[in-house]
């Protein structure tokens, strides 16, 4: 019987070991792949904090563009109003040359150099 109960023995003990041994390497390996991930975890969230620094930034340049194209555009309809006034003036002052160079062609023969381009409508 006892030859027997030793190497049935010595099988158990070696089975132990190799289970031990199994158990400590899956152990570290365990513990070898959270590290990565801790690791990428990490450097995640560091990247993360740059995007949203780069994000807020970005959203401070467009506040700046579109506060500068809100400005450009109230000048450009200032110039425009402007511009249409000026016009509305140009018209009036050309309609009233017209007006007196026709009321000069009834009365004289020579017209001022003022009339010579100035047509009748």
């Amino acid at each position: 019987m006892t030859f027997v109960g030793r190497p049935l023995n010595l099988v158990v003990v070696v089975a132990v070991l190799v289970l031990a041994a199994g158990t400590v390497g899956a152990t570290v390996l365990y513990n070898s792949g959270v590290s990565e991930v801790e690791d990428q975890n990490e450097q995640l969230r560091a990247q993360n904090e740059q995007l949203r620094e780069d994000l807020a930034s970005a959203r401070e340049r467009v506040q700046t563009l579109q506060k500068r194209v809100g400005s450009l555009q109230r000048r450009l309809a200032a110039r425009n109003e402007t511009l249409t006034e000026v016009r509305a003036e140009r018209d009036a002052a050309q309609s009233d040359l017209r007006a007196v160079c026709e009321q000069v062609r009834g009365e004289n023969a020579s017209l001022p150099e003022e009339c010579a381009n100035v047509g009748s409508e």
